[in-house]
């Protein structure tokens, strides 16, 4: 953060669920609030049942607009509040001047911009994968949706998927992240109280919902190693 910098705050949210990221309006609101409580705000924008693209996104538009005009800079809870796409969120961030930040993502310019959209592209690809494999294994462990008409086990199988992929998206979405930023850090030499710290600062959390610590950062940064030997 910039502290000389202004601030214009953009949420979005759909109808199902206030938002596919599970990020509702309050939650988004209260995950700025921790991070930009002090900061001067000039104004907010929310769009409700938007388009992927900026075209179809108008508070979005007026919130770039306002930006551009007040040269200040364009805040998000998370960077899919955005865009999922890498190339929208990149165009958006050319529109922005690079005046962009997100909670989700430190220090955020455009290679961590493009990296974590990167990953968050590859991880949905793996979450479907998972969650078909998840599904035929349990049909043929249990015999799940034999009984029935095809409605039946239709609605069985939308429901158990839904579930298995939010479940797996709430687990990955966390530590792939961190694995991203830890990666980062450690190539630019950071050491790994370094790193914790900053993930800690970043709101980053283990997967039992705590803290980083130097040890938990270099047995993940072992893991990404030994990942990164298989591929």
């Amino acid at each position: 953060m910039n502290a000389d910098s202004r601030y214009v705050l953009y949420f979005r949210v759909s109808t199902k669920k206030q938002g596919e990221s599970g990020l509702g309006l309050e939650a988004q609101r209260a995950y700025i609030q921790h991070f930009y409580r002090d900061k001067p705000i000039l104004a907010e924008f929310t769009d409700v049942r938007s388009g992927k693209t900026i075209h179809k996104r108008p508070e979005l538009q007026k919130a770039i607009a306002l930006c551009k005009k007040e040269r200040a800079t364009l805040v998000v809870a998370k960077i899919d509040r955005l865009s999922r796409n890498t190339e929208n969120a990149l165009h958006i961030y050319k529109e922005l001047g690079e005046r962009l930040e997100s909670c989700d993502i430190p220090n955020l310019d455009k290679f961590t911009l493009t990296l974590f959209m990167a990953i968050a592209d590859r991880e949905r690809v793996l979450i479907s994968i998972r969650t078909r494999q998840a599904l035929e294994a349990r049909r043929v462990r249990v015999g799940e949706w034999r009984v029935g008409g095809p409605n039946a086990r239709k609605a069985a199988a939308g429901l158990l998927g839904s579930q298995l992929a939010k479940e797996m998206a709430e687990d990955n979405e966390n530590s792939r992240r961190a694995s991203a930023l830890i990666s980062m850090l450690r190539s630019d030499g950071k050491t790994y109280e370094e790193i914790a710290q900053q993930l800690n600062v970043a709101g980053f959390k283990t997967p039992r919902g705590s803290d980083f610590h130097k040890m938990q950062v270099q047995r993940l940064y072992k893991r990404i190693l030994a990942s990164k030997a298989v591929e």
